[in-house]
């Protein structure tokens, strides 16, 4: 009889923890908007300072789309040439955020060249001024150069020429480099209280002084691409490199130098990183780079450029991020095999997997919704944009059928893990009640 008792209970608890499930890094998914070409760029934020944010996006098409936090559109803008870069900036005294669109150089035959530009935009879509370019745009900055009080705004373009205008966007100064300048940052590199603008240009970094007058550079064998400062201003360049014996560029190499252009320390790997990532994935207050590779591979190096981890996904990775759940960081991978990973930094295990219909080539992480919870923008070649909003809350199973997906895409959990926590809370208390009637019986034999 007190077996029967017991097994009946045991069937009881049992029963109670497998509909008892607790969410981690889960989702609810939507195609937020669809147009008719490739998105490859997607930013968000709260243009107009009226508490809901808006999102940016470009297209192959040629367009720039604002769209609201639901997909409508508000406006958009379209141009002659393709869009390459978005920043949103607080540039000017008035209310909300201003935008700042770069172009590519298009050319249709030798006799008409449509030139790069620069587009400033009110946060309604509004032009403020342009600045025509010859060289495609690869980046652009605003700051006080010259520290007199007012913007300057520093362009860098794949013609080898950086470009400097005042706040009325007057041409100031220019100066040549050896080529594609992938980052011009305005900034007080030495601390010196003042303003220095940054050159990462094909195999070079320079620092010009508020005249454009070369103050320091550095030289390597190297395509530098991309350009990080850890917390002590030193700078992390993540660079393709190449065998000197066959000329064929070959893996990836990153190097750091501290604030007065000096080596500090380098690493290289037969990893041909396409993307990279500079922050703190296991939040100890020290960031960590990150490499995605063309075959799928991510490394994780430590502030030091000391080897730590890999993993290895199916394909290329064309962008990694972060994303925050509660105490706990993942690492996010944009991918070519149609998919965006979330994975765990310590272990590698994918944590989620949602699909699209095209290459993941952009994304963007934020708190769309203001519940103070990640949200992920996703940008696919198959022309839609998809918003994941996370959601934190204990549900069941009934809940979990019931949850609004995107109905065209499913976000996909890995087979090999399971969230479920079969003896959650209700395994708990079930643990404490079996061992007080064990102990019950136990005291009446």
């Amino acid at each position: 009889m007190n077996f029967k008792i017991i097994s009946l209970l045991i069937m009881i608890l049992v029963s109670m923890g497998t509909l008892s499930t607790v969410a981690s890094l889960e989702f609810d998914s939507s195609t937020l908007f669809t147009d008719n070409f490739d998105i490859l760029g997607v930013v968000s934020d709260d243009l107009d300072g009226d508490g809901e944010n808006e999102i940016l996006a470009y297209t192959s098409g040629k367009k720039l789309l604002c769209l609201d936090d639901r997909g409508n559109i508000k406006w958009a803008l379209e141009s002659n040439n393709s869009y390459s870069m978005i920043k949103i900036m607080d540039i000017y005294d008035s209310p909300g955020n201003e935008i700042v669109v770069g172009t590519e150089n298009r050319v249709v035959s030798k006799n008409e060249v449509y030139n790069a530009l620069v587009y400033f935009l009110e946060a309604n879509g509004t032009e403020l001024a342009v600045i025509p370019i010859v060289g495609s745009i690869l980046d652009v900055d605003v700051g006080d150069v010259d520290s007199n009080g007012t913007y300057e705004t520093v362009i860098g373009a794949d013609d080898g020429t950086v470009y400097l205008f005042d706040e009325g966007l007057n041409f100031l100064w220019d100066y040549e480099t050896r080529g594609y300048n992938f980052r011009t940052v305005i900034t007080d590199l030495n601390e010196d209280g003042k303003n220095e603008v940054l050159v990462v240009a094909w195999d070079n970094s320079y620092l010009l002084d508020s005249q454009g007058k070369l103050t320091k550079s550095y030289v390597t064998k190297n395509i530098l691409r991309k350009l990080y400062f850890d917390k002590f201003n030193n700078m992390i360049h993540v660079s393709r490199w190449y065998r000197e014996d066959t000329q064929d560029w070959r893996g990836t190499f990153v190097y750091s130098l501290n604030r007065n252009l000096a080596p500090m320390w380098e690493f290289k790997t037969e990893t041909d990183a396409v993307a990279s990532g500079f922050f703190d994935i296991n939040n100890d207050g020290k960031e960590e780079i990150i490499l995605g590779g063309n075959k799928g591979e991510i490394i994780i190096l430590d502030s030091k450029g000391g080897f730590t981890k890999r993993f290895d996904l199916p394909d290329r990775i064309f962008k990694v991020g972060l994303i925050n759940d509660q105490n706990q960081s993942y690492l996010i991978a944009g991918s070519k095999d149609n998919n965006l990973y979330i994975l765990n930094p310590e272990t590698g295990n994918i944590e989620y997997k949602f699909t699209t219909g095209g290459w993941v080539e952009t994304f963007f992480v934020k708190d769309i919704n203001n519940d103070g919870k990640d949200d992920i923008l996703i940008g696919s070649d198959d022309n839609k944009i998809y918003l994941l909003t996370q959601k934190k809350d204990v549900v069941t199973d009934n809940d979990q059928n019931n949850s609004q997906t995107d109905t065209s895409i499913e976000p996909q959990k890995p087979s090999t893990e399971t969230k479920n926590t079969p003896f959650g809370e209700a395994g708990i208390i079930g643990g404490a009640l079996l061992a007080g009637i064990y102990l019950a019986l136990r005291n009446r034999r």
